[in-house]
C-alpha cells in the first residue's frame, strides 16, 4: 500500500464454507483453519451470499452450493414498489446480520491481530437486486419508490459495517455485482449506485484502513467507480476493462486478484503460471496482492489451491533482485542462476 519493496508477493484465497456458514462458531472456526493452512496475507470473512437477504425476511435456498452452484432467494421481500417504503432499517444484531457479528466476534478473538480481517458487505443497489426478482422493472417504473428502498438498505449497511469495524475489522470487502454495462446504463449507475456506495464508504474510511471494492462480471463500469474511496479493487482481470496497463494508470490502488478462480477450481497450475508472470511483468512487482477474481466456487480442492500458493512464493523467490554486495563476477553467476531456474520451473 505504501508502494514500498516487499519480501515476497503477497496474496489471499476464499471460498464458501456451506451449512457451516450458517453457524457462527463453525463459521470462525473453519475460516481461521483456512487462513492458517494457506498463510493467506489477509482474512477476507464469507457468510453466505444472502445473509442480509435473510434479514429482510427472504427465504433462501442454499442446496446448490456444494455442487458450484449459487444460493437462491425462493420468496423475496420485495414484490411491488410499496414494498420498498416499507422496508425497515435494520440494527446490525438483528437477526442474520447478528448471526454473522458473533461469528466475526469469534475470528477476530482466533486471529488476534496477526492479519488483517475484512468482512463482506454488500453495495447497497447489489442488496436491493438480491431482494427482488426484478430489479429492472422498479428501475423504470418505480425509481422514487427504488430510491427510497436504497436509502433503508444503505443506512442497514452502514450500521454494519460500522460495528464490524468497531469490533476489530480492518476494512471491508465491498461487493458490487450491478455495476455492469451487461445490467445498468451508465447513467442508471450514476442515479441508483454511485450515491449510495458513496454514502457507505464514506461512512466508514475513516474507521478503517484496507478496504476493497469487488466489481464482479463483465463490462464493468470502472470509469464510474474508479475514485472510490478504497484502497483496493477486485475485478475479473481476465474478462473484462480495465486492463492491467489501464488500470495502473487510470488509478493509484492495489490490485487484488489476477487469477481466474475457474483456473484453480479445476487446477489449471500451468495457466495460473502465465497469468502470474504477465502480471508481475506489467505490475513490476508492485500493487498487486494476488488472489481468485471472484470467491473459488465448488468443488474446492485444497491441493490446488497448495499449488497456486507455491507457485506465487516460487515466483517470488525465483524473481528476488540481488540486492547484496557482489562483485560483477558474482552477480552475473547469480542471474545466470535466476534465469536458469525461471527456465526449468516456469
Amino acid at each position: 500500500m505504501n508502494k514500498e519493496p516487499i519480501d515476497r508477493l503477497p496474496y489471499s484465497f476464499w471460498t464458501h464454507f456451506p451449512g457451516i456458514d450458517l453457524i457462527p462458531e463453525k463459521q470462525a472456526e473453519i475460516t481461521y483453519e483456512f487462513s492458517q493452512e494457506f498463510d493467506v496475507d489477509f482474512i477476507k470473512h464469507m457468510p453466505n451470499g444472502l445473509y442480509m437477504a435473510e434479514a429482510w425476511s427472504c427465504v433462501c435456498n442454499f442446496n446448490e452450493i456444494e455442487q458450484g452452484g449459487v444460493a437462491k432467494v425462493e420468496k423475496y421481500a420485495v414484490q411491488n414498489e410499496k414494498d420498498w417504503i416499507n422496508l425497515k432499517v435494520l440494527e446490525p444484531t438483528y437477526g442474520s446480520l447478528g448471526r454473522e457479528l458473533k461469528a466475526l466476534d469469534l475470528l477476530i478473538k482466533r486471529v488476534d491481530g496477526a492479519k488483517p480481517l475484512i468482512c463482506t458487505i454488500f453495495s447497497p443497489l447489489t442488496m436491493a437486486q438480491k431482494i427482488t426478482d426484478n430489479i429492472g422493472y422498479y428501475l423504470h417504473h418505480h425509481p422514487n419508490e427504488l430510491k427510497i428502498g436504497l436509502e433503508i438498505i444503505t443506512e442497514t449497511i452502514i450500521r454494519f459495517a460500522k460495528e464490524a469495524l468497531r469490533r476489530g475489522c480492518d476494512g471491508v470487502f465491498f461487493a458490487n455485482q450491478t455495476a455492469s454495462r451487461k445490467l445498468l446504463t451508465e447513467e442508471q449507475y450514476m442515479e441508483f449506485g454511485v450515491p449510495f456506495d458513496m454514502e457507505v464508504l464514506e461512512a466508514i474510511k475513516d474507521e478503517s484502513w484496507f478496504n476493497v471494492m469487488h466489481l464482479h462480471g463483465e463490462e464493468v463500469l470502472f470509469d464510474q467507480v474508479k475514485d472510490y474511496p478504497v484502497q483496493a479493487i477486485n475485478w475479473h482481470v481476465w474478462d473484462s476493462d480495465p486492463s492491467i496497463k489501464q488500470f495502473l494508470k487510470e488509478s493509484d490502488k492495489l490490485i487484488v486478484g489476477g487469477l481466474k478462480r475457474g483456473y484453480i477450481t479445476s487446477g489449471n497450475v500451468e495457466g495460473i503460471n502465465q497469468q502470474i508472470e504477465e502480471i508481475c511483468k506489467e505490475t513490476d512487482f508492485s500493487r498487486i496482492v494476488f488472489s481468485p477474481d471472484c470467491v473459488i466456487r465448488y468443488p474446492v480442492v485444497k491441493e490446488y489451491i497448495h499449488q497456486v500458493k507455491d507457485r506465487i512464493i516460487e515466483y517470488s523467490n525465483a524473481t528476488q533482485p540481488v540486492t547484496l554486495l557482489l562483485s560483477e563476477m558474482e552477480k552475473d553467476h547469480c542471474l545466470q542462476s535466476v534465469e536458469k531456474f525461471k527456465i526449468q520451473n516456469f
